[in-house]
């Protein structure tokens, strides 16, 4: 059975205008137009997206160069490299790529889910799918990305039509649109507050109405042209009353949501490695021949396009700043999507350079899981790999780091061989996420504190089977953080977090 869940109100979405011209990453990606084709399935076959990266070492433009695309009236936005800060963390040099202050123009997605979602934010409104189709939890991260993305979308096309003008210019003049979607930099409390200010405007709007004429009702018309359908299982009841954190933000973009009974939602998207990359053979798409299906947490090759970008940025800082020697990159993982393509896209990298003979390069992609244990985390990639042309050779997979063995654990944590449960408060979670910060370094709990408390047991291992010891060492943040407060509101309600200490994002 199949249920659907929407807001109590409605919100107006504030949207400012896309602006045209951005700074170009030091990798260029390039748009080949291709006119829309779909498999037997009815589901849009990615490969039609026709998004390609131009990997020539020789063509690359230098980065902070103001850039705009123009092809036939079809421009494409990039953003800049993301920063690298150098910090000393128990006496250990970290490089911090900030990835987590990476925002895509239009959505102002960021962290990994920019990477993940590059070449679709880039898609021109015109060329993007009537519909996206994904499933997960109701707090996911790629849920939210991909309602701002749909979201920008429409608003895209709406400032085309120019609709909404007069409106955009006057926010944009008093300085309230800072961003294109500054609800997912909001607390769900302000949030709440425009959606009853919202309720009170359309019946305010409702009365004029009420009062005059229109000879034509399309002309005021402002429906969403594109479409995010999202599959949950079932929501607790404290949620379906009470919208927060990532679903809160995700139903404000316009997101329909769908429930399935645990069962449906199993037999649908369960198996051994948490779903097939292609959409369930009896779901069929809300608009055929014009829907895509983007898997749980964008497992799938079109993720491909923003690791490859990735891979480029830290190879051309590694080789200005790295003097020779051997790095990890580090990155945490729940389905391990951009950790095995950055991986892949390093290989293909590095085999092109030992072909025209340049200096051998020694850097290892290096994933920390977050969601099972190291078991699962090969079997996603492998599965990933195989999707997306690869073998599933282990040795062409990313290193993956595991806890030490050497260590006490609780008893929910040693029958998981140290790994935490995902999305379970944990004391020592909290404690990583508190000492980060004294370091200025913000962690979400969900990916960044778990991964962050595995790495620090292996600081210092000097073990041969460590993927980080002898080497310097990389992590690249994944941002995450506006989900902050409704995570540490779970810390509170598990009386994990004194009542004196305020619960509100870094």
């Amino acid at each position: 059975m199949i249920t659907s869940f929407h807001l109590p109100y409605n919100i107006n979405i504030v949207h400012r205008s896309i602006h045209r011209q951005a700074a170009i990453s030091s990798s260029a990606l390039f748009l080949q137009k291709q006119k829309s084709s779909s498999s037997l399935t009815g589901w849009i076959n990615s490969d039609t997206l026709n998004l390609q990266q131009a990997t020539n070492q020789h063509e690359r433009i230098k980065p902070d160069v103001s850039f705009t695309h123009d092809d036939n009236d079809t421009q494409i936005q990039y953003p800049s490299p993301s920063s690298v800060e150098r910090l000393l963390i128990r006496d250990r040099l970290l490089f911090l790529k900030r990835d987590d202050c990476l925002h895509l123009p239009g959505s102002n997605i960021s962290g990994n889910k920019a990477r993940k979602f590059l070449s679709l934010n880039n898609l021109p409104a015109e060329q993007f799918p009537d519909a996206i189709v994904s499933y997960g939890g109701p707090q996911s991260n790629a849920m939210v990305a991909l309602a701002a993305i749909v979201s920008s979308k429409n608003a895209e096309l709406r400032d085309d039509r120019g609709s909404n003008g007069g409106e955009q210019m006057d926010l944009q003049n008093n300085g309230m649109a800072q961003d294109m979607f500054w609800e997912l930099d909001v607390l769900d409390d302000e949030i709440q507050l425009r959606r009853k200010n919202s309720e009170e405007d359309e019946k305010d709007s409702n009365k004029i109405g009420n009062s005059s004429t229109s000879t034509n009702t399309n002309e005021t018309t402002d429906e969403p042209q594109k479409r995010f359908i999202y599959y949950t299982k079932p929501l607790p009841r404290y949620l379906r009353k009470n919208p927060n954190g990532n679903l809160l933000r995700a139903l404000a973009l316009g997101m329909e949501i769908r429930t399935l009974s645990h069962d449906e939602y199993s037999r649908l998207f369960g198996g051994l490695h948490g779903g097939s990359s292609l959409a369930p053979a009896d779901l069929d798409p809300p608009v055929p021949g014009k829907s895509l299906w983007v898997p749980q947490g964008g497992a799938c090759d079109i993720a491909k396009h923003g690791s490859d970008v990735l891979a480029n940025e830290v190879i051309d800082y590694w080789t200005l700043h790295g003097k020779g020697m051997p790095l990890a990159v580090c990155l945490p993982g729940g389905t391990c999507t951009t950790a095995l393509l950055m991986q892949r896209s390093l290989n293909a990298i590095m085999d092109q350079r030992r072909k025209e003979k340049e200096k051998a390069m020694d850097i290892r992609v290096v994933v920390i899981p977050c969601v099972g244990d190291d078991e699962y985390a090969m079997r996603q990639m492998i599965s990933l790999d195989k999707a997306v042309g690869g073998t599933g050779r282990k040795e062409d997979l990313p290193w993956i780091l595991k806890p030490r063995a050497d260590v006490e654990y609780g008893s929910a944590r040693r029958r998981s061989r140290g790994y935490f449960t995902f999305g379970q408060p944990s004391k020592a979670l909290l404690e990583t996420y508190d000492e980060m910060n004294s370091e200025n370094v913000s962690l979400d709990l969900l990916y960044g504190a778990p991964a962050w408390t595995l790495l620090l047991q292996q600081w210092r291992s000097r073990e041969s089977d460590c993927p980080i010891a002898g080497r310097q060492l990389m992590y690249v943040h994944s941002g995450g953080l506006e989900g902050v407060a409704s995570q540490l509101t779970r810390y509170k309600h598990k009386n994990l977090l004194p009542d004196a200490r305020a619960v509100q994002t870094s």
